[in-house]
Parts: C-alpha cells; sequence; structure tokens
C-alpha cells in the first residue's frame, strides 16, 4: 500500500496567501513613463495628489486607476481669421509651444479631461489673436509683429494658467492679406520707387546746379583776381611812366637846350639840321626840306 503524504493545513493557507499577495501585488503595481504624471482615481474621484515617474503600487488594485498625463512640451498649430482695426480681413498662422504644470496635472484632468486642446487651448488661441490684431491697422501688422506677438503671448499665459497650462513660446508663423490689400501695398511700392526715384533725379539735378554755381564762383573770382593783377600792374606802370616824366621834367629844367636836340632828333631823317652854341638856335638845310632835293 502507498502511504499519502498529507500536507498540514497551516502550509496550505500560507501558500494560499503567498499567491494571492503576488496576484495582488502583480495587478497593483504602476510605471509612470518619462515626462508624464499620474492621477489617481478611486471610484470616480479625482485625489489630491499625482504619481511622479516610475514605480508605483496601487492599492485596493481595481478601486483605485492611474492615467497618465504627458506634461512635456508640446506644440499646436491653428489658423485663425480676423480683421484689423480698419476692418481689413487677415490670416494668422499661430504656433504654441506649451506644457502642463506637473503638480497640478489632477486638477486639469478634474475639470477639463484629456481633451484640453479642444476645448481649453485652441479657442482661447483663437480669441487672443482676434482680440490683438482688432488694435493694429493692416498696414501696422507686419511692422508692429513683435509686439502683437508678445500681447498674445501675454493673453494667452493669463488665460490658460487658469488652467495650469504654461506657455512656453507663442510665435506668429505667417500673416496673410487680402489679394485687395496685397494688390494695393504693390501699387504703393510702385509709387514708392517712383517717388524715389524722381528724389534722386532731384537731388542730381541739384547737384548740378551746385557743381555750376561752384564753378561760375570760381571762374567769377577768377576774373578778379586777373582784374585786380592787371590793376595792379597799370598802377605800377602808371607810377614808373610818372617817374619818367619827373626825371625827364628835372631834365629838361636843368638843360632847356635838351628840348630842341630831341626835337632836331626825331625829325625826319632827310632833314640836315645844325646845332648852334647855346642861345642861338637850330640852323636847317632848307634844301632838304624841299620835295626831290638832294642833301
Amino acid at each position: 500500500m502507498k502511504k499519502q503524504i498529507q500536507i498540514p493545513g497551516r502550509m496550505v493557507i500560507t501558500i494560499l496567501l503567498i499567491i494571492l499577495a503576488l496576484v495582488i501585488v502583480y495587478s497593483s503595481y504602476t510605471i509612470i513613463d518619462p515626462g508624464h504624471r499620474g492621477v489617481v482615481v478611486m471610484l470616480g474621484r479625482v485625489e489630491g495628489t499625482t504619481l511622479s515617474e516610475g514605480f508605483h503600487l496601487i492599492i485596493p488594485p481595481g478601486v483605485r486607476v492611474v492615467k497618465q498625463i504627458d506634461v512635456r512640451t508640446k506644440k499646436i498649430e491653428e489658423t485663425v481669421e480676423a480683421a484689423s482695426s480698419d476692418l481689413q480681413l487677415i490670416q494668422v498662422n499661430g504656433v504654441l509651444n506649451y506644457h502642463l504644470d506637473p503638480t497640478h496635472v489632477n486638477r486639469l484632468y478634474q475639470q477639463v479631461g484629456l481633451s484640453y486642446e479642444d476645448i481649453i487651448i485652441r479657442p482661447a488661441m483663437q480669441e487672443a489673436i482676434k482680440a490683438t490684431t482688432a488694435g493694429f491697422k493692416v498696414e501696422r501688422i507686419l511692422v508692429e509683429r513683435p509686439i502683437i506677438k508678445d500681447k498674445i503671448q501675454s493673453t494667452l499665459s493669463e488665460r490658460l494658467g487658469e488652467y495650469f497650462i504654461i506657455v512656453d513660446q507663442f510665435s506668429l508663423a505667417d500673416v496673410k492679406f487680402s489679394a485687395e490689400f496685397d494688390a494695393a501695398i504693390e501699387r504703393k511700392q510702385i509709387a514708392e520707387q517712383a517717388a524715389l526715384q524722381k528724389q534722386y533725379e532731384l537731388q542730381a539735378a541739384q547737384k548740378d546746379v551746385e557743381i555750376q554755381l561752384a564753378k561760375a564762383e570760381g571762374q567769377k573770382k577768377a576774373a578778379v583776381i586777373e582784374a585786380e593783377g592787371k590793376a595792379a600792374a597799370r598802377k605800377l606802370e602808371a607810377e614808373a611812366e610818372a617817374a619818367a616824366l619827373e626825371m625827364i621834367a628835372a631834365q629838361l629844367s636843368k638843360s632847356p637846350d635838351l628840348i630842341q636836340y630831341e626835337w632836331a632828333r626825331r625829325l625826319a631823317p632827310t632833314v640836315n639840321t645844325i646845332m648852334l652854341p647855346s642861345g642861338q638856335g637850330i640852323m636847317l638845310d632848307v634844301r632838304s626840306l624841299l620835295p626831290g632835293a638832294t642833301p
């Protein structure tokens, strides 16, 4: 006869308890992925704490359920039909980088749920873009683009912060205008180019006038200098002639016969003259005064 092995009842209970504990542990633990937080829901009620990254034991299993929520930075794009202050239609493409507040994801899940992008973020972006662009004239949209971007970002930070959504950066990816406004801008640019060309031509003409005036002024100064030089030379010449005349007058006063000598010397070469002693005059050869006479 074979002997039956009897297992003590206490050991059986111990084994069953160990197996039960293993099952409970296996079904109760959870691992929160990197960049996520865990929201614990117990019988439909969101608990006040969140679970960080790593291993967590959730007891009792089935009663407490963990919802993982991504808290990493995300990007969302939104294209909005807006209007300027002068009622010109524009199309704005905005890009928002944001992340959820890791310490309050349980409250966001409780108040909004996991569809917070469609429920909160997109409507907030549309409202902020429309409200901001309505404060600027259409021709100032591109010029004031950094200011518009900062205003929208500030509005979104305040609005989304109420739901524990943190704005990292907002950007105006693209701004498009109506076809009518684009045509008006093109016409304006053409007119500005034409005006600039006219201004350039006017400046060039003015420069030519300045050059001609400068040349005329130079010629005037040169003429004045030349005239002054001629006047100075004539003055010197007159002074020299006056000095010479004074010298001649002085010599004549000393030698009266010098006048007769000069008069005789300046007669025609065919007239024969004879100088007599002082006081007796000049003798002329009458034959030399007759036409055809031979001296």
